[in-house]
């Protein structure tokens, strides 16, 4: 309930659908016509904003981790919402978070870390088999990376179940008690994290995705709408929705 409750709130709480819904609704509402189209407006030059969006970020985005500040380790653990798997082209995409998986390997081949573990399971509502772990875990068998350096669990379908899934895993090697670096997209950190050290793990933080930028001044970064700031919106706002819910459910 938890998983699909989620799912409908995340499209309610988009800055582009306060913008469509602004605008048909003063289609609708003469009398408000004006004042609508004037929020839709406002809304889009706030929420385009890039200047605007990385000042947020940079308050709200866990920092890079230095290689030259990590020790070695037994597992890194990478969180699963990177890749999607398309039966019809028989191919694995990855999105922009797939930065998790690729910094992971770099641990993993530079020897930071002994093993991964991929926790992710199905993301989808209405394709609950598609699991990513599994995908993931075949591409990576196809590019030749070793089976004994990857764990694989596919049951995760949530931050919350990556950690209390991941926490039996390290309980069953007899690691629950060693430090893990911790892989996930620095918007998402500050929740992972505090997932993580809920069941009892020490967590090395590890931020991937490319955190926020360092300020810029130019024309186009303070006026200029962007579309794909307003998509950054989506997932941070997603992302501020998720904290909550889990703090109100005593999962952080």
């Amino acid at each position: 309930m938890f998983f699909i409750l989620s799912k409908i709130l995340g499209f309610l709480f988009m800055p582009m659908s306060w913008i469509v819904i602004a605008l048909v609704a003063s289609f609708f509402i003469k009398k408000y016509s004006k004042k609508l189209r004037l929020a839709a407006l406002i809304i889009l030059l706030f929420f385009g904003n890039s200047f605007i969006l990385n000042e947020v970020k940079l308050l709200w985005e866990v920092p890079v981790t230095l290689d030259q500040n990590l020790d070695h380790y037994k597992y890194g653990v990478v969180l699963g919402g990177y890749a999607y798997y398309s039966p019809e082209n028989d191919r694995i995409t990855f999105a922009k978070s797939g930065d998790r998986l690729f910094q992971g390997l770099r641990l993993l081949k530079t020897d930071y870390v002994d093993q991964l573990i991929l926790s992710g399971g199905s993301g989808y509502m209405l394709f609950p088999e598609l699991k990513e772990s599994l995908y993931v875990g075949s591409y990576l068998e196809a590019i030749d990376v070793s089976s004994d350096a990857v764990i694989l669990e596919s049951e995760s379908r949530n931050t919350h179940e990556n950690a209390l899934n991941t926490f039996e895993i390290l309980k069953s090697l007899g690691a629950e008690t060693k430090p893990i670096v911790l892989l996930t997209s620095a918007y998402h950190m500050r929740r992972a994290k505090a997932c993580f050290e809920k069941v009892g793990l020490d967590v090395i933080p590890y931020s991937a995705e490319s955190p926020s930028n360092k300020r810029l001044f130019t024309l186009d970064h303070l006026l200029l709408p962007s579309a794909s700031a307003l998509a950054e919106w989506n997932v941070l706002i997603h992302e501020w929705m998720g904290f909550i819910s889990y703090i109100l459910a005593g999962y952080v």
